[in-house]
């Protein structure tokens, strides 16, 4: 994205936050464990300080490692035979850096973090209990002139969206237990450009919100909930009627699994979903990290026209199984597609955070030009 549509897209998403943290790597370390974008660009844009989280355990058995480029330090991992002062002196006298905090060890916090599923609220017993921690060696005076040093972030332009049709589409948002995980910045463009964007739930709604023509089924954990949805047969028949009198589905990761004839979950049981999709969902891993991907659109569809590059995340939570329905060029040397569907309907392995796409947040103001019908050869034997 450029940086007029990184700046506008920062300050919609904290306008209502005390403090926003920017999360990533700096281009002088590996990038390869570490989730985020380069920092180095997004401190330039945003013009902000730069704060290095230092395990201080490792400072005890290797000693202090190169300077890094930064701004400020935060001590991670801090041992209690150490005293924060003696801390603060080593880093603020060979690295000249102030120390704004440390953070203790906190094992058994730490454990109950890694231990919560992908989606699932931090019990306030557990932020206070790290709160507590942190705040022992909270040096506030010292974290405020940091920020106080930044100049106030301005935006110039945010990107522009033209020609527009009058119409305001109606797009329908997958919202419950099973699908919950969105790029919030998404919607809020939608709304300020016209579209009516609506909730509800795969789980238990027996239709589809009045006059949807778009429907925007994204992320969560279908595979919890898959004999509830699969037995849901009102749901599937609303949206595969939708489908075949022309309407538009987008299904992101586990949104296109459950447009999938079969979702596999991960103790290997197997379910009917939609049957909107030719292909088998089979569930790969929960903890299967997302990692940059740029694809190409080798069949045009209502989300992209043919040719068009897009940019995003490639997750890596399930396989998908398919008869010859793949929309993106064949970049890799294996069948699994990043792409597929058909004109109306598209499912996608890749997360877009479409509010970077104006040219493709555009083409949900676009009616739909024609019906598609569900084909029984598209059924996949499980």
């Amino acid at each position: 994205m450029s940086r007029e549509v990184c700046c506008d897209h920062l300050l919609r998403a904290v306008c209502s936050a005390d403090l926003a943290v920017v999360v990533g790597a700096f281009d002088s370390h590996s990038r390869a464990e570490v989730a985020g974008g380069c920092l180095d660009m997004l401190c330039n844009w945003l013009d902000l300080p730069r704060l290095a989280v230092v395990n201080d355990s490792l400072i005890d058995q290797h000693g202090l490692p190169e300077r890094p480029r930064v701004d400020a330090v935060l001590l991670d991992h801090t041992s209690r035979q150490r005293s924060l002062a003696g801390m603060v002196t080593d880093i603020e006298t060979l690295w000249g850096l102030p120390v704004v905090g440390a953070l203790g060890r906190a094992g058994e916090a730490r454990r109950h973090l890694a231990e919560l599923a992908p989606g699932d609220n931090v019990p306030p017993a557990l932020c206070e209990r790290l709160s507590t921690d942190f705040y022992e060696h909270w040096r506030p005076e010292r974290f405020a002139q940091l920020v106080d040093a930044s100049a106030p972030l301005e935006v110039r332009a945010a990107h522009p969206v033209h020609d527009l049709p009058a119409g305001k589409p109606t797009v329908a948002v997958a919202y419950d237990e099973a699908f919950f995980s969105y790029f919030p910045s998404t919607f809020d463009q939608l709304e300020l450009l016209g579209a009516q964007v609506v909730d509800f739930s795969p789980l238990r709604d027996e239709g589809l919100p009045p006059g949807t023509e778009i429907v925007y089924l994204g992320c969560g954990r279908p595979e919890a909930f898959a004999r509830a949805l699969s037995e849901n047969h009102c749901m599937k028949s609303a949206l595969r009627s939708h489908v075949a009198c022309g309407g538009r589905i987008y299904g992101e990761v586990d949104g296109a699994a459950y447009l999938s004839q079969t979702l596999e979950t991960p103790s290997g049981d197997m379910y009917r979903m939609c049957g909107i999709l030719p292909s088998v969902a089979r569930f790969h891993s929960a903890a299967a990290a997302s990692e940059p991907a740029e694809i190409t659109v080798s069949q045009g569809n209502w989300l992209a026209p043919q040719g068009a590059k897009l940019r995003g995340y490639r997750s890596g939570r399930w396989r998908f199984e398919t008869l010859g329905c793949r929309l993106d060029a064949n970049q890799r040397m294996c069948c699994q597609p990043d792409l597929l569907g058909c004109n109306c309907v598209v499912g996608s392995l890749i997360h877009f955070q479409f509010s970077a796409l104006p040219e493709i947040l555009e083409r949900f103001f676009q009616p739909s030009s024609r019906s598609v019908a569900i084909l029984d050869p598209w059924q996949i034997a499980s």
